[in-house]
């Protein structure tokens, strides 16, 4: 890249060619104010706040559109320069309404602050008032356009950052202001609520609706969202030791941006129901005791079950939302105090599928490389994800991608999604036939011979056997199968294949079917048939929880050890007993479903479960709250009283994010760290401090007295955490590049990566008479399955407060259903009433159903365990609908 040097205020300064002065000037330490600028947007020089002068020719030049060139004399802030913009921000303050001390924005508001810094105070203007209604109308943002400056930078983060494109400028001259089509409340447009623009917004034109707090806050804290597997960057504002604001952070993968559950994460944190002392049950009532006392309830409870039935009597289950210290602390408690491998973990259940398959093909479970590269891919394949709804800031990507840098995407997903509209190619194969499709790709691409040969021949094993396994794949009989035009499949798979550099997106539309490791195989195989796995392409799996990848770093499943070792390998548990100073249990231990099994049945007497609420979360509710209350004994930790606390015999306070410090890994692998923005609330602790005065109580204490002190056992002991850095820095990029090189190192560790052979499995139990519709569990961008806290954010409640399922046009009127009726939907386990809503996104003889608030769909699903994953098939199941009659 070419160097350029120019003057800038009287001394020589290099940049790069594309650089423009205001980028050089921030790069070399000169402030140029400005009001529309922003580095995650597109500069357009709207405000000309940030005008210059060029000594070369006398002209006022706005410095954020301006590219540096050679020999170029700059001057920042001449007479002239300092004159304009003094005139400029007058100008804006003139038809600014005097509501400074009153305002949302406070001192963060950017005008008020260039203002002050140019020593404008009376402004002898006459002053043009500007009329606007205050709309409140949604639960979030409150827009005030009377205070609107026409930066457009709320404009261009709706269509350049999350790529909705809700509002633009509506009107001209002085009528024109930012609005949806037609100038529309926003909760009847396309607006998802982000509040990005509201972030974004430099004065007090778009403020947060709801907010405990008006003004300047005292003090900000950079921190990670809990909320999903992105592991956004988040800034949460503190007053009074009250979390009031939480806004995007800089960095991170999220860029500045983020989604609805993002920017309300902090609703819960101060929630009125929030449990703020330990409690215990007597005479089926909860009373409050001290932590001392359940401690010792606890240590004494589980020593008398683990003499009298023996250590694998007893059962610990753990949140994905909980940190990696938390995670590793429990599965260490779970095997070196109770003696038992009975430990299992959200993470695990969700993501099973994708672990095993990568692990045993590719040497490596988990993306491979980082979200800034699927943007810079010119092909992107999604199946079986709906990140608008599960990951949003993987979908703002994608769709940053397509419009803004030519990529084309594919999209196999028999419903409309947000990202129906931004695809080349979209199948929408009957559900649950992935593999056949994907299969039927593999095999256009090998008889079209566009197999990377180079790269098969020389760093793959078994193509042979997988070629020939293709045989029955052809058009005619994947669309006998998918029900998908055997020519668009061909597009896609020739589409793929050319790519100078595709990427694959999936989620748990493929994980939660049964043979879910076989379909995620399946992506693995048409990878590295095109070569597309290493730098000319990459592999993303979407996870639940926002720290799934973390909890099963740290060894909180029944099957392996902190790292991934297996628990049967003798030389990596003789490693762990060296360390931990402990003989280990030998023998897998029952996954979480199989613990709620033998509880029912007697087996398992006694359990932990930390922030996890199984009653609502997993399958056949009434099955595991029978489970729960056949137990001896039942601790639980948690935020609220969930459904599944109403069950224990010791519930004890859990802190939120903000209460807390720690570590999560996001879905690419990258550690973002926790940081305490408040004190805790009322005697909760964190998790780890909890473990710890358990394990000391139960006469088996373990050695550390801080965070860090886990925090470096865990770099030592986890081979992928050596790079860890401590909670320094919000995120450690460092650490990001040295996972993508450790992706390469595994691959070549564990042999040539292995095509599989891998095959079509018809459903076992197709519709019926009885049941004649499949059931489809979707995600939702309003909820998140797992933990408690969801259910008590109160904003988000307020904008979807009821159940929708989704049917089709033809399939309401042959049942004579419309719009807001109210159905009851019936599988062989159990029913659910929810109100309908008819689309033309859902194919004929399928329903969609989302998690919210008031229902759980699971309670429709038996508990049916894959065979390979022992994970739970909670993605479909079938059901009759039966429309509720009033009798009012």
């Amino acid at each position: 890249m070419q160097l350029i040097t120019i003057t800038l205020d009287g001394r020589e300064v290099s940049g790069y060619s594309g650089m423009t002065i205001l980028e050089l000037a921030n790069e070399v330490g000169v402030t140029i104010p400005t009001l529309c600028h922003d580095p995650h947007l597109s500069p357009i020089g709207a405000c000309r706040i940030c005008l210059v002068e060029n000594e070369q020719n006398g002209a006022l030049i706005a410095s954020c559109v301006t590219p540096i060139a050679s020999d170029m004399v700059i001057n920042t802030k001449s007479e002239r320069v300092l004159s304009h913009r003094k005139t400029i921000v007058k100008l804006l303050l003139a038809s600014h309404p005097d509501s400074c001390l009153v305002c949302n924005k406070g001192n963060r508001c950017k005008l008020r602050t260039i203002a002050s810094d140019m020593g404008i105070g009376l402004v002898e203007y006459q002053r043009i008032t500007q009329v606007a209604t205050i709309e409140e109308v949604n639960p979030f943002i409150e827009r005030d356009l009377s205070k609107c400056i026409l930066c457009a930078r709320c404009i261009r983060a709706c269509q350049e950052m999350v790529v909705v494109g809700a509002i633009d400028y509506y009107k001209r001259g002085f009528a024109t202001k930012p609005a949806t089509f037609g100038d529309n409340p926003l909760e009847r447009s396309e607006c998802t609520f982000c509040s990005t623009c509201l972030a974004m917004c430099p004065t007090g034109a778009l403020t947060e609706k709801g907010s405990l707090y008006n003004g300047t806050t005292s003090h900000e804290t950079q921190t990670i969202c809990p909320l999903c597997g992105c592991g956004c960057a988040i800034t949460l504002e503190v007053k009074d030791d009250q979390m009031v604001r939480t806004l995007p952070g800089s960095t991170g993968v999220n860029q500045g941006a983020l989604c609805v559950k993002g920017s309300r994460c902090g609703d819960m944190v101060h929630n009125a129901n929030r449990l703020t002392v330990p409690l215990i049950k007597q005479d089926g009532d909860f009373k409050q005791a001290s932590w001392d006392e359940v401690l010792d309830i606890i240590a004494n409870k589980f020593k008398q079950i683990k003499n009298a039935y023996g250590a694998d009597s007893l059962g610990v289950i753990i949140s994905a939302m909980c940190t990696n210290e938390e995670n590793y602390l429990v599965q260490r408690f779970a095997r070196c105090v109770l003696g038992t491998n009975n430990i299992d973990s959200s993470a695990r259940l969700y993501n099973a599928a994708t672990f095993n398959a990568l692990n045993s093909t590719i040497g490596f479970y988990g993306a491979n490389n980082n979200l800034d590269k699927l943007e810079q891919s010119d092909v992107i394949f999604v199946i079986g994800a709906d990140p608008d709804a599960s990951a949003p800031i993987v979908a703002y990507a994608i769709k940053r991608a397509v419009k803004h840098k030519g990529a084309k995407l594919i999209l196999v997903d028999p419903r409309k999604t947000g990202l129906s509209d931004f695809s080349y190619i979209w199948l929408r194969p009957k559900p649950g036939t992935d593999v056949a499709l994907i299969n039927a790709m593999a095999k256009i691409i090998t008889d079209a011979q566009l197999v990377d040969e180079e790269y098969v021949l020389r760093s793959t094993d078994n193509f042979d056997d997988f070629k020939n396994c293709l045989n029955q794949y052809t058009s005619e009989y994947v669309e006998s199968i998918c029900s998908v035009d055997g020519k668009y499949v061909g597009d896609a798979a020739r589409l793929y294949a050319e790519a100078s550099h595709a990427s694959i997106v999936w989620g748990t539309g493929l994980t939660q079917y049964a043979g879910g490791a076989d379909s995620v195989k399946s992506l693995v195989n048409l990878a590295l048939l095109t070569g597309h796995i290493g730098l000319s392409g990459a592999l993303y799996a979407l996870e639940k929880g926002s720290n799934s990848r973390g909890a099963l770093d740290m060894g909180t499943t029944t099957y392996y050890l902190p790292g991934c070792s297996d628990v049967s390998d003798n030389k990596a548990r003789s490693n762990f007993e060296q360390a931990w100073k402990v003989s280990l249990p030998t023998k897998r231990g029952l996954t979480a479903l199989e613990m709620m099994q033998q509880a029912e049945k007697g087996t398992v007497k006694g359990m932990l479960i930390v922030g996890e609420n199984p009653v609502l979360s997993f399958p056949n509710g009434q099955l595991v709250t029978k489970a729960l209350s056949t137990l001896e004994f039942l601790a639980v930790g948690d935020m609220f009283i969930s459904d599944t606390a109403e069950l224990a015999s010791i519930v004890f306070p859990t802190t939120s994010f903000a209460e807390q410090s720690g570590t999560f890994t996001n879905f690419e692998g990258r550690v973002g760290f926790l940081h305490q923005a408040i004190s805790c609330i009322g005697v909760s602790q964190p998790g780890w401090e909890t473990i710890l005065k358990l394990a000391e109580k139960m006469g088996s204490p373990m050695p550390f007295s801080t965070l860090q002190d886990v925090s470096d056992e865990i770099e030592t002991l986890v081979p992928t955490y050596k790079a860890y850095t401590g909670p320094d820095k919000l995120y450690d990029s460092e650490l990001v590049d040295w996972e993508m090189k450790h992706v390469q190192k595994s691959m070549t560790k564990a042999g040539f990566p292995s095509f599989c052979t891998i095959q079509n499995i018809p459903e076992m139990n197709g519709k019926s008479e009885n049941y004649p519709y499949k059931l489809i569990i979707a995600s939702s961008l309003y909820h998140t399955v797992g933990g408690s806290g969801i259910f008590n954010n109160n904003r988000l409640k307020s904008l979807v407060p009821f159940d929708f399922v989704d049917l089709a046009i033809q399939d309401a009127s042959e049942q004579g259903i419309t719009t807001g009726d109210r159905v009851r939907l019936v599988s062989p386990t159990g029913e659910i009433t929810v109100t309908a809503r008819i689309v033309d996104s859902v194919p004929k003889g399928v329903i969609w159903l989302s998690f919210l608030h008031t229902n759980n769909p699971l309670q429709l699903f038996d508990i049916v365990l894959d065979k390979e994953t022992k994970t739970p098939l909670t993605k479909a199941c079938n059901v009759q609908i039966e429309k509720v009659v009033s009798h009012e």
